[in-house]
């Protein structure tokens, strides 16, 4: 089975020993990704981080030719605690209908203690 290394300045460099996303045929998986604005490094609210996760989301499948509207299923990390409305209106916006499935897990602790919000996707291409 062929696979192929994704890798994008759309999205922020990996912080371990993996990759931002993998292709397999035509499907797409991305590493879970931080709500980390990329230009500045700041992260904000569960609304701004869910958006700038999803902007880098979208950097890795921009790369391997596909969109947010590619996306077949969603898995969000939520630190305990945060609320999800924020969270949810900026799903609406950025996800085109039909919307994806989503599993979302709370969780006590992310990697970084200012992080409230970690997403990755599945993606198909043609």
């Amino acid at each position: 089975m062929d696979r192929t290394i994704i890798s994008t300045d759309g999205a922020p460099n990996p912080t371990g020993p993996f990759n931002q996303g993998i292709r397999v045929g035509n499907l797409i998986f991305t590493s879970g990704q931080a709500g980390r604005n990329r230009d500045t490094g700041q992260m904000g609210d569960i609304g701004e981080q869910t958006d700038w996760a999803l902007r880098n989301i979208e950097g890795i499948l921009r790369e391997a030719g596909a969109t947010l509207g590619d996306v077949v299923k969603a898995t969000v990390f939520i630190k305990e605690g945060t609320g999800t409305g924020p969270l949810n209106e900026v799903w609406k916006q950025r996800f085109p209908e039909p919307r994806p499935p989503r599993s979302s897990a709370f969780v006590g602790r992310l990697k970084n203690p200012e992080m409230l919000v970690e997403i990755e996707v599945v993606a198909v291409v043609e």
